[in-house]
């Protein structure tokens, strides 16, 4: 074979034109794409943006454009291989894509418009493409299912038990599949996969509110704090009858609005943290990474649906107990079961706020034995945890 005939073949069988061009990680926006071509520099101008430099500045385009294939067939295939055709209708019978698709549909974020141009220009577009292994669910959407299922399991079907089904999955069907006595376990992976327990630190400022009449006054820890057992008999978002949990805002707007009760004098006690206490903290996820970046990818995927459904807003009628226990089970697996990477219990759980956007509520497992200067048998004596430092009185809120 000659060689002219042998380059024409191997230039055939690319996915993308060869080029003699460079491109800057300037003119990504993606991670990933961006960190790639900084490992990668060869030349001292950028042939998309037309920046210069005295030092290499900008990866080969033919190395970007083999990586970027790369991730793209890590997620997609070539339909001709494994989609189903519709032989009446004429096509596939999944959903399929063009390599314009990909660039300026899928994936536009990863780059400034003219960038994205300069990159299609040099891909060929001649596969139909479909999702890779489109048979099965992705792991992240396989955790959705698996909460769905096991929230509407514990609403409807089982609260307290949960037994392992006989023999093992069919891998077949769905691999990655989630069962609801599977989810909570699932759940503690995915929480220490994206790092998401961190530390309330000694000195941490928490408001907690509380409604009253007129004339009654709260100031003392033992009326603004969480309730005694023996009174803890209203349910919660984080607790179910008769557990006792600490709720608190990181700010006192928020606890204002987040009062419970139809009393509209309210007194708000401030109170700091005097240990440094491991929570769950659903407030500060890392955004999902895109397919050109390393990361727990399908874990935060998941994350991210699971901290929109946790912050839901219900309306507070008769069923409001039956929306919260998916929340109250979780709660009490991360507060018997779950543990920081040293072995220590988890101590609360930070989640947005249902009333106010972008503001943040607290719920410590802290009981009353467990706040400073609250009367206690000295039997239950605890460590005191939380400290009163301030209060504000007959604060009246202007309910909706």
């Amino acid at each position: 074979m000659g060689y002219a005939k042998r380059m024409w073949m191997e230039e055939e069988a690319r996915c993308y034109h060869t080029s003699s061009d460079a491109v800057c990680a300037d003119c990504f926006d993606d991670a990933g794409l961006s960190a790639f071509i900084e490992g990668n520099l060869e030349a001292k101008a950028c042939s998309v943006c037309g920046r210069t430099s005295d030092h290499k500045i900008a990866a080969s385009a033919d190395k970007v454009l083999q990586f970027y294939l790369e991730k793209i067939y890590e997620h997609y295939e070539d339909a001709a291989d494994t989609a189903p055709w519709d032989g009446e209708e004429g096509g596939y019978m999944v959903t399929t894509y063009s390599m314009r698709d990909i660039v300026f549909s899928e994936h536009p974020n990863i780059a400034p418009y003219e960038t994205c141009k300069w990159l299609y220009s040099l891909l060929k577009d001649h596969v139909v493409f479909c999702d890779r292994n489109w048979q099965i669910m992705t792991p992240g959407d396989a955790l959705k299912s698996g909460w769905g299922v096991f929230a509407d399991s514990v609403k409807h079907t089982t609260r307290f038990l949960f037994f392992p089904k006989s023999g093992e999955k069919d891998q077949s069907v769905e691999p990655y599949l989630v069962r609801p006595e599977e989810m909570l376990e699932s759940l503690g992976d995915v929480i220490h996969d994206c790092g998401l327990i961190r530390s309330l630190p000694v000195g941490t400022l928490l408001f907690r509110a509380r409604g009253h009449e007129p004339g009654i006054e709260y100031s003392l820890a033992k009326d603004l704090g969480p309730p005694p057992v023996e009174l803890a008999n209203t349910a919660g978002r984080m607790n179910a009858a008769g557990i006792v949990v600490f709720y608190g805002a990181r700010d006192k707007n928020t606890a204002l609005v987040e009062a419970t009760g139809k009393n509209r004098i309210i007194s708000v006690g401030g109170f700091e943290t005097l240990t440094e206490l491991p929570v769950v903290d659903l407030t500060n996820l890392p955004p999902v990474p895109s397919i050109f970046e390393s990361g727990p990818r399908e874990s935060l995927r998941f994350l991210h649906h699971f901290t929109h459904e946790v912050s839901q807003p219900f309306e507070p009628d008769a069923e409001i107990h039956i929306e919260y226990v998916p929340t109250q089970v979780v709660s009490e697996y991360f507060r018997h079961r779950l543990q920081d990477d040293h072995g220590k219990p988890i101590r609360g759980i930070v989640y947005w706020s249902a009333r106010i956007p972008e503001t943040a509520n607290v719920a410590l497992f802290i009981e009353s034995s467990e706040v400073e200067g609250v009367p206690t048998e000295y039997w239950l004596k605890k460590e005191p945890v939380l400290r009163l430092v301030s209060t504000e009185r007959n604060t009246v809120l202007r309910r909706p």
